[in-house]
Protein backbone atom coordinates (compact mmCIF):
# COMPACT_ATOMS: atom_id res chain seq x y z
CA UNK A 1 0.00 0.00 0.00
CA UNK A 2 1.44 3.20 -0.69
CA UNK A 3 -0.08 6.44 1.38
CA UNK A 4 -3.40 6.26 1.46
CA UNK A 5 -4.28 3.96 -1.23
CA UNK A 6 -4.03 0.08 -2.30
CA UNK A 7 -1.64 -2.13 -4.19
CA UNK A 8 -4.13 -4.45 -6.02
CA UNK A 9 -2.42 -7.12 -8.84
CA UNK A 10 -3.27 -6.16 -11.95
CA UNK A 11 -6.14 -8.45 -12.58
CA UNK A 12 -7.95 -7.46 -9.51
CA UNK A 13 -7.81 -4.12 -10.82
CA UNK A 14 -8.65 -5.48 -14.34
CA UNK A 15 -11.82 -6.72 -12.78
CA UNK A 16 -12.95 -3.54 -10.81
CA UNK A 17 -11.75 -1.31 -13.89
CA UNK A 18 -14.05 -3.40 -16.01
CA UNK A 19 -17.06 -3.01 -13.59
CA UNK A 20 -16.58 0.54 -13.62
CA UNK A 21 -16.44 0.98 -17.30
CA UNK A 22 -19.62 -0.50 -17.67
CA UNK A 23 -22.48 1.61 -18.04
CA UNK A 24 -25.03 -0.94 -16.33
CA UNK A 25 -23.11 -1.40 -13.33
CA UNK A 26 -24.95 -0.52 -10.38
CA UNK A 27 -23.61 2.44 -8.83
CA UNK A 28 -22.87 1.23 -5.07
CA UNK A 29 -20.96 -1.55 -7.11
CA UNK A 30 -19.34 1.56 -9.08
CA UNK A 31 -18.75 3.61 -5.97
CA UNK A 32 -16.76 0.71 -4.27
CA UNK A 33 -14.56 0.28 -7.38
CA UNK A 34 -13.75 3.52 -7.49
CA UNK A 35 -12.85 3.80 -4.11
CA UNK A 36 -10.43 0.40 -4.39
CA UNK A 37 -9.11 2.07 -7.39
CA UNK A 38 -8.60 5.15 -6.95
CA UNK A 39 -5.12 6.99 -5.88
CA UNK A 40 -6.83 9.60 -3.85
CA UNK A 41 -6.99 9.90 -0.12
CA UNK A 42 -9.50 8.19 2.16
CA UNK A 43 -10.92 11.87 2.65
CA UNK A 44 -10.98 12.77 -0.84
CA UNK A 45 -12.43 9.87 -1.94
CA UNK A 46 -14.83 9.70 1.11
CA UNK A 47 -16.03 12.99 0.00
CA UNK A 48 -16.76 12.52 -3.88
CA UNK A 49 -18.54 9.38 -2.96
CA UNK A 50 -20.59 10.84 -0.06
CA UNK A 51 -20.03 7.34 1.63
CA UNK A 52 -17.97 8.82 4.49
CA UNK A 53 -13.98 8.21 5.36
CA UNK A 54 -14.96 4.26 7.64
CA UNK A 55 -16.75 3.19 4.85
CA UNK A 56 -13.74 4.28 2.01
CA UNK A 57 -11.24 2.29 4.39
CA UNK A 58 -13.20 -0.77 4.76
CA UNK A 59 -13.93 -0.71 1.05
CA UNK A 60 -9.75 -0.92 0.35
CA UNK A 61 -9.39 -3.55 3.38
CA UNK A 62 -11.91 -5.95 1.79
CA UNK A 63 -10.56 -5.28 -1.74
CA UNK A 64 -7.06 -6.40 -0.33
CA UNK A 65 -8.47 -9.21 1.82
CA UNK A 66 -11.03 -10.77 -0.26
CA UNK A 67 -10.28 -9.54 -3.57
CA UNK A 68 -12.63 -7.51 -6.07
CA UNK A 69 -14.81 -10.44 -7.04
CA UNK A 70 -15.98 -10.54 -3.50
CA UNK A 71 -16.39 -6.87 -2.80
CA UNK A 72 -18.42 -6.06 -5.55
CA UNK A 73 -21.14 -9.20 -4.59
CA UNK A 74 -21.17 -7.90 -0.81
CA UNK A 75 -24.28 -7.34 0.64
CA UNK A 76 -25.09 -3.75 0.60
CA UNK A 77 -24.30 -1.30 3.39
CA UNK A 78 -27.36 0.58 5.16
CA UNK A 79 -25.46 3.70 3.76
CA UNK A 80 -25.64 2.20 0.25
CA UNK A 81 -29.03 1.13 0.41
CA UNK A 82 -30.24 4.89 1.61
CA UNK A 83 -28.14 6.90 -1.79
CA UNK A 84 -29.37 3.79 -3.98
CA UNK A 85 -32.55 4.73 -2.98
CA UNK A 86 -32.63 8.02 -2.74
CA UNK A 87 -31.12 8.82 -6.00
CA UNK A 88 -33.50 6.29 -7.89
CA UNK A 89 -36.38 8.56 -6.20
CA UNK A 90 -34.42 11.35 -7.91
CA UNK A 91 -34.34 10.36 -11.30
CA UNK A 92 -37.52 8.34 -12.18
CA UNK A 93 -40.29 9.95 -13.95
CA UNK A 94 -43.20 12.20 -12.78
CA UNK A 95 -42.65 15.60 -10.47
CA UNK A 96 -42.65 13.22 -7.14
CA UNK A 97 -39.73 14.95 -4.45
CA UNK A 98 -37.40 12.81 -2.38
CA UNK A 99 -38.23 12.86 0.96
CA UNK A 100 -37.24 10.93 3.49
CA UNK A 101 -40.15 9.26 4.38
CA UNK A 102 -39.92 7.11 1.05
CA UNK A 103 -36.46 6.42 1.47
CA UNK A 104 -36.96 5.28 4.98
CA UNK A 105 -40.06 3.19 3.85
CA UNK A 106 -38.26 1.53 0.53
CA UNK A 107 -35.25 1.12 2.79
CA UNK A 108 -36.97 -0.47 6.17
CA UNK A 109 -34.27 1.96 7.95
CA UNK A 110 -36.03 3.88 10.62
CA UNK A 111 -36.69 7.83 9.81
CA UNK A 112 -35.23 8.18 13.31
CA UNK A 113 -32.15 6.82 11.99
CA UNK A 114 -31.64 8.88 9.14
CA UNK A 115 -32.72 11.77 10.90
CA UNK A 116 -29.66 11.37 13.72
CA UNK A 117 -27.22 10.29 10.92
CA UNK A 118 -27.85 14.46 9.97
CA UNK A 119 -29.78 13.84 6.79
CA UNK A 120 -32.76 16.13 5.34
CA UNK A 121 -33.74 15.80 2.12
CA UNK A 122 -32.24 18.61 0.37
CA UNK A 123 -28.77 17.46 2.07
CA UNK A 124 -29.49 13.78 0.78
CA UNK A 125 -30.46 15.45 -2.87
CA UNK A 126 -26.92 17.31 -2.70
CA UNK A 127 -25.10 13.89 -1.59
CA UNK A 128 -26.80 11.60 -4.38
CA UNK A 129 -25.49 14.57 -6.85
CA UNK A 130 -22.10 14.67 -5.97
CA UNK A 131 -22.00 10.77 -5.49
CA UNK A 132 -23.08 10.77 -9.63
CA UNK A 133 -21.46 13.07 -10.82
CA UNK A 134 -18.24 11.41 -9.37
CA UNK A 135 -19.10 8.06 -10.50
CA UNK A 136 -20.02 9.65 -14.16
CA UNK A 137 -16.33 11.18 -13.93
CA UNK A 138 -14.82 7.64 -12.95
CA UNK A 139 -16.54 6.22 -15.52
CA UNK A 140 -15.67 8.34 -18.60
CA UNK A 141 -12.32 8.09 -17.13
CA UNK A 142 -12.10 4.07 -17.49
CA UNK A 143 -13.93 3.77 -20.78
CA UNK A 144 -11.94 6.52 -22.46
CA UNK A 145 -8.44 4.79 -21.24
CA UNK A 146 -9.84 1.51 -22.39
CA UNK A 147 -10.76 2.82 -25.78
CA UNK A 148 -7.39 2.62 -26.77
CA UNK A 149 -3.43 2.04 -25.46
CA UNK A 150 -2.34 5.13 -28.06
CA UNK A 151 -2.64 8.46 -26.61
CA UNK A 152 -3.94 10.48 -29.27
CA UNK A 153 -6.45 7.96 -30.12
CA UNK A 154 -7.86 8.29 -26.29
CA UNK A 155 -8.45 12.22 -27.34
CA UNK A 156 -10.63 11.43 -29.75
CA UNK A 157 -12.13 8.45 -27.63
CA UNK A 158 -12.92 11.33 -25.29
CA UNK A 159 -15.18 12.87 -27.83
CA UNK A 160 -16.63 9.43 -28.81
CA UNK A 161 -17.79 8.49 -24.96
CA UNK A 162 -19.43 11.97 -24.44
CA UNK A 163 -21.50 11.25 -27.96
CA UNK A 164 -22.24 7.37 -26.79
CA UNK A 165 -23.28 9.01 -23.21
CA UNK A 166 -25.43 11.65 -24.78
CA UNK A 167 -27.08 8.71 -26.73
CA UNK A 168 -27.72 6.45 -23.82
CA UNK A 169 -30.91 5.16 -21.63
CA UNK A 170 -28.96 6.55 -18.72
CA UNK A 171 -28.24 10.35 -19.56
CA UNK A 172 -31.65 11.49 -18.48
CA UNK A 173 -30.71 10.17 -15.12
CA UNK A 174 -27.34 11.52 -15.29
CA UNK A 175 -29.12 15.03 -16.03
CA UNK A 176 -31.37 14.96 -13.12
CA UNK A 177 -28.18 14.27 -10.92
CA UNK A 178 -26.41 17.22 -12.29
CA UNK A 179 -25.57 19.59 -9.15
CA UNK A 180 -26.87 23.88 -10.16
CA UNK A 181 -23.71 25.93 -9.75
CA UNK A 182 -23.12 27.51 -6.42
CA UNK A 183 -20.55 30.03 -7.73
CA UNK A 184 -19.06 29.55 -4.17
CA UNK A 185 -15.46 30.96 -3.28
CA UNK A 186 -14.07 27.42 -3.29
CA UNK A 187 -14.32 25.20 -5.76
CA UNK A 188 -14.61 22.16 -3.56
CA UNK A 189 -17.74 23.51 -2.56
CA UNK A 190 -19.30 23.57 -6.14
CA UNK A 191 -20.47 20.80 -6.72
CA UNK A 192 -20.48 21.29 -10.64
CA UNK A 193 -17.64 23.51 -10.86
CA UNK A 194 -15.34 20.68 -9.18
CA UNK A 195 -16.42 18.36 -11.15
CA UNK A 196 -15.79 20.03 -14.75
CA UNK A 197 -12.32 21.13 -13.06
CA UNK A 198 -11.51 17.23 -12.68
CA UNK A 199 -13.08 16.43 -16.26
CA UNK A 200 -10.76 19.27 -17.27
CA UNK A 201 -7.84 17.41 -15.31
CA UNK A 202 -8.07 14.68 -16.75
CA UNK A 203 -8.28 15.38 -20.63
CA UNK A 204 -5.50 17.68 -19.86
CA UNK A 205 -3.67 14.90 -18.42
CA UNK A 206 -4.44 12.83 -21.83
CA UNK A 207 -3.67 15.75 -24.07
CA UNK A 208 -0.07 16.09 -22.21
CA UNK A 209 0.93 12.23 -22.42
CA UNK A 210 -0.22 12.55 -26.57
CA UNK A 211 2.39 15.51 -26.48
CA UNK A 212 -0.07 17.71 -27.84
CA UNK A 213 1.63 21.82 -27.95
CA UNK A 214 -1.88 22.83 -26.14
CA UNK A 215 -3.27 20.26 -23.90
CA UNK A 216 -5.11 22.89 -21.40
CA UNK A 217 -6.99 24.25 -24.55
CA UNK A 218 -8.19 20.32 -25.20
CA UNK A 219 -8.82 19.97 -21.41
CA UNK A 220 -11.18 22.89 -21.69
CA UNK A 221 -12.74 21.55 -24.99
CA UNK A 222 -13.88 18.86 -23.07
CA UNK A 223 -14.76 19.90 -20.33
CA UNK A 224 -16.81 22.29 -22.02
CA UNK A 225 -18.20 19.56 -24.14
CA UNK A 226 -19.55 17.79 -20.84
CA UNK A 227 -20.81 20.85 -18.95
CA UNK A 228 -22.88 21.73 -22.40
CA UNK A 229 -24.05 18.35 -23.07
CA UNK A 230 -27.76 18.49 -22.70
CA UNK A 231 -27.25 20.68 -26.48
CA UNK A 232 -26.34 18.02 -27.96
CA UNK A 233 -29.32 15.82 -27.45
CA UNK A 234 -31.16 17.43 -30.64
CA UNK A 235 -28.29 17.66 -32.63
CA UNK A 236 -25.99 14.62 -31.47
CA UNK A 237 -25.18 13.38 -34.86
CA UNK A 238 -24.12 16.97 -35.89
CA UNK A 239 -22.59 17.84 -32.86
CA UNK A 240 -20.25 14.66 -32.60
CA UNK A 241 -19.02 14.75 -36.03
CA UNK A 242 -17.81 18.51 -35.49
CA UNK A 243 -16.24 17.16 -32.40
CA UNK A 244 -14.55 14.65 -33.49
CA UNK A 245 -13.47 17.39 -36.28
CA UNK A 246 -11.78 19.52 -33.93
CA UNK A 247 -10.09 17.11 -32.77
CA UNK A 248 -8.74 15.93 -35.57
CA UNK A 249 -7.52 19.17 -36.58
CA UNK A 250 -5.57 19.80 -33.67
CA UNK A 251 -3.76 16.39 -33.87
CA UNK A 252 -2.99 17.71 -37.37
CA UNK A 253 -2.15 20.94 -36.02
CA UNK A 254 0.45 19.53 -33.36
CA UNK A 255 1.87 16.59 -36.39
CA UNK A 256 2.78 19.28 -38.81
CA UNK A 257 4.43 21.85 -36.06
Amino acid sequence: MTGESIDLHADERELLGEALACWKTADYAAVRALAALSEAGHDRVARLTAMGREFVVEIRRQACEAGARALLAAELSDEERILETATRQIVQPGPRELTLSTVSDETGIPLRTLYNRGMASGELVEMCRRRGQTIWRARFEQRVLRASSVPRKRLVAAVETVAEWVGSDYFRGDQLLRARPSFALELRDDALREHLAEIDRFATALATEAEMPAPREYGAFVATLVAGAAAWFDRREAARAASVAAVERMIADARAG
